[in-house]
């Protein structure tokens, strides 16, 4: 790119496409999209990665807004394979008898029933379409994102892992298909530490859920964990989410961020109730004002401790015509783990990454399994 940056905005001519960048060492990287095969016209939401088929190469999952779709790596090509590996997407009829696809979001892989076969978690969002779009305005004029409580939820699904890359949808009778969801984040955990992963899911402008595997089936105890509403009763605006554990040093805690609309919450838990922890662990007014899409815990600086990641964007780009405190583009922001629960935001000086304003929908944490080579 000769030190220019690429512009992927979509245009009529040219759709969006997801983007996939090789790696080629010392922080360089180059677009193998086209040559992967990759290059699908859509509108990506969520994205999972795992070696389905048992090849040994990873494989890809990709939500829309529309189908979901699986593509099969084989030797670094992809092939779009979702239907004929028995990931269908369900649909839904409007009130004039259209049909529309589920618009996926969140997505992770599992292994939920412990047969050693990957499964698949597909979060659904809201029963929406251009047909039943409703219009909303800031001004009165321009077209606004309309609020999601103003559309019917969807039920996330479940694709259990049947072996050679198959799956089978058993959503009904894992006990995930709530209709009432509106699921924007999902984290994979054990919360009480019986073996079996859990399912924590953020939902938007609804009730969170907490899905305790019991066995190869989900019960929701996001309400009595307290995780489902606010302290106020009301629910909140989930966008993200990730679940980590204390360190040993610190108390024997499982700790959980949410993100959501103004405000970040993280809670901390014992005997499986969680309690609102934002303000005692210096969250909540460095949080207020950003609107946080992707959470993450990691350890930046090595000392074994948890740091917290988020990252942010307004969903409105005309936004500070009536909020003049609120600006589209966000500096992510990053929070630095003190011990005992407490973060403290790292501060930005110019040049550096934190201190650009950016459009953030999400983010993903890897640690490199490289080893360097030892030099005389």
């Amino acid at each position: 790119m000769a030190g220019e940056e690429a512009n992927y905005t979509a245009t009529e001519s040219r759709p969006a496409t997801p983007r996939l960048f090789r790696n080629l060492g010392n922080w360089r990287f180059e677009d193998s999209t086209a040559a992967a095969g990759l290059a699908v016209p859509m509108i990506g939401m969520g994205a999972a990665a795992a070696d389905v088929d048992g090849d040994g190469d990873e494989d890809l999952v990709v939500t829309t807004l529309g189908d979901t779709l699986l593509f099969r790596n084989d030797g670094g090509r992809f092939t779009e394979c979702a239907r004929e590996s028995g990931i269908t997407t369900p649909r839904w009829r409007d009130k004039v008898g259209n049909e529309h696809p589920m618009w996926g979001t969140a997505v992770t892989f599992l292994d939920y029933d412990r047969d050693g076969v990957l499964d698949l978690f597909v979060g659904a969002y809201v029963k929406w379409s251009r047909e039943t779009d409703i219009f909303t305005s800031l001004d009165g004029t321009t077209k606004a994102f309309t609020t999601p409580d103003l559309y019917p939820g969807d039920a996330s699904r479940l694709y259990r892992g049947t072996g050679s890359g198959r799956f089978a949808d058993v959503s009904e009778e894992a006990g995930i298909a709530q209709p009432n969801g509106k699921s924007l984040g999902v984290a994979v955990c054990d919360i009480d530490d019986d073996g079996w992963p859990d399912l924590v899911v953020a939902n938007d402008t609804q009730p969170n859920f907490l899905y305790h595997n019991e066995s190869g089936r989900f019960r929701d105890v996001g309400l009595k964990s307290g995780v489902a509403y606010d302290a106020n009763g009301r629910a909140r605006a989930g966008m993200g989410i990730d679940t980590a554990r204390r360190p040993p040093a610190a108390r024997p805690r499982s700790r959980s961020v949410t993100s959501r609309r103004s405000r970040s919450r993280c809670s901390s838990t014992r005997g499986g109730f969680f309690a609102d922890e934002a303000g005692p662990a210096g969250l909540a007014i460095p949080t207020f004002l950003p609107l946080t899409f992707g959470v993450a815990f990691v350890d930046v600086d090595l000392d074994g401790g948890l740091d917290l990641l988020l990252a942010n964007g307004h969903i409105e780009p005309t936004i500070q015509a009536v909020r003049p405190d609120v600006t589209y583009a966000e500096r992510p922001q990053l929070f630095l783990g003190l011990g005992d629960g407490k973060f403290r935001e790292r501060t930005a000086a110019a040049g550096d990454p934190f201190a650009r304003a950016l459009v953030g929908r999400g983010l993903a944490a890897g640690i490199s399994t490289a080893t360097a080579t030892p030099t005389s």
